[in-house]
């Protein structure tokens, strides 16, 4: 009982452990992603601020004139007051410095369809842009904004692994988003927020679950203490009393009702998947002399010892019942007339070989006779049973103790030979 009610107490604090943590890692998302949203903004508009700025330095007629005269002394003196941005005159840089990974936006100066020059405006992408775009939205103290190129953190050269929403960045792991830097090939920007950050906003959440888990376990203990043995004892009694009424008091075999339920099971099955059936019916030879003249206790000792011979005689799929009486029935599924009758030969002489000791302490020998019959192209369950019970008494009729198969065919029976 304990265990039982263990069972769903554990299932709730894993289930209520688990949607803790997931909802954690949504709302880690959901900031996350508002991160990124403010920091993309922030550097769509540093973006912008690069285009105004070569603009306007393309259209300085200072700037024009130096790149229609090739007076490069005028572009670096223009260069050097512009910081971020970088020159070219035809194909060939004249002035400023690019940085190794950056957004830029440029301007081309032409005459007559022929560029003359270029303006570039440069925004390097390093850690100290990453920390000013964290800035720009608001972020737990423990995320991180990084901007990465090719799997690398720009700036500190670290490798990042992805595995679906974990990131891995060093040797800690994160619950990251990421996002691509628009005209910045293989760069971008990726929010993460360190996983034990995570799982320690739900621990308190998830103390206070085993907490409540610790109380029904005392809980269920007490209540098994004291109720335990009362349940046990209703359950044994409702097994026992379903048992019953589905075996033999007597021998422990399957009763007749069992038997006839059994058998509408099997037909119909055979029925559907064209497997064979087979069914022996037994009945002791002169039984009715042994309770006259030993007694009945005599005789329910042989009934319990032949119960015990086909009980073990049977297949697991088979099925031995008490017929009624001193008449048995074994049921053999997906076995022939052939399989059926040397399964009856055998229990045959299994039971005339058996030696039993009656309650007196004298030995006694009995024997018994088999009808075997099978479906074959019988209609209805009925009619096997009607068979078996044919061929058993002709093996009465024939001088008992022997085997006798009906032919399902014909309402015929022939004689095993003994």
């Amino acid at each position: 009982m304990f265990v039982v009610g263990v069972i769903p107490v554990v299932a709730t604090v894993h289930i209520l452990g688990a949607n803790a943590l997931q909802n954690e890692r949504a709302r880690a998302d959901s900031a996350l992603r508002a991160e990124l949203q403010a920091a993309g903004q922030e550097l769509g508009q540093l973006g912008d601020d690069a285009s105004h700025r070569a603009d306007d330095l393309a259209r300085s007629p200072a700037l024009q004139r130096a790149f229609i005269a090739h007076d490069r002394a005028t572009i670096k003196r223009i260069a050097a007051a512009s910081p971020g941005v970088v020159l070219y005159l035809g194909r060939a840089r004249v002035a400023g410095v690019r940085p190794p990974v950056a957004l830029s936006r440029s301007i081309s100066l032409t005459v007559n369809a022929k560029r003359i020059g270029t303006v570039v405006a440069t925004i390097a992408l390093n850690g100290k842009l990453a920390a000013r775009l964290r800035q720009t939205a608001s972020h737990a103290q423990a995320d991180r904004l990084l901007i990465v190129r090719e799997r690398t953190v720009v700036g500190t050269g670290q490798h990042v692994q992805l595995r679906g929403h974990t990131i891995q960045v060093g040797n800690e792991s994160y619950r990251g988003l990421l996002s691509r830097v628009p005209n910045a090939v293989g760069i971008s920007l990726f929010a993460l927020r360190p996983l034990k950050t995570i799982d320690a906003s739900v621990q308190p959440y998830q103390r206070r679950i085993f907490y409540a888990a610790l109380g029904s376990f005392a809980l269920l203990v007490l209540v098994a203490l004291t109720f335990a043995r009362p349940i046990l004892n209703t359950l044994g009694d409702f097994r026992r009393v379903a048992s019953q009424a589905a075996t033999d008091a007597l021998t422990g075999l399957a009763n007749r009702r069992s038997f006839d339920d059994e058998l509408a099971l099997e037909w119909r099955r055979a029925e559907r998947v064209g497997d064979s059936l087979a069914l022996l019916l037994i009945d002791l030879d002169d039984f009715k002399s042994i309770n006259d003249g030993l007694g009945h206790q005599a005789g329910d000792a042989v009934l319990r010892r032949v119960a015990t011979i086909l009980g073990s005689g049977a297949r697991q799929v088979d099925l031995a019942a008490r017929y009624g009486g001193e008449e048995f029935a074994l049921l053999t599924p997906e076995t022939d007339l052939l399989g059926a009758t040397k399964l009856a030969e055998r229990l045959r002489a299994a039971v005339e070989e058996a030696t039993i000791v009656l309650p007196n302490g004298s030995e006694l020998s009995v024997t018994a006779s088999f009808g075997v019959a099978v479906k074959g192209e019988l209609e209805r369950a009925e009619q096997l049973v009607a068979a078996a019970d044919e061929a058993l008494y002709e093996a009465k009729r024939n001088g008992k103790n022997r085997v006798v198969t009906a032919d399902p065919q014909a309402e015929a029976t022939t004689t095993a030979t003994l």
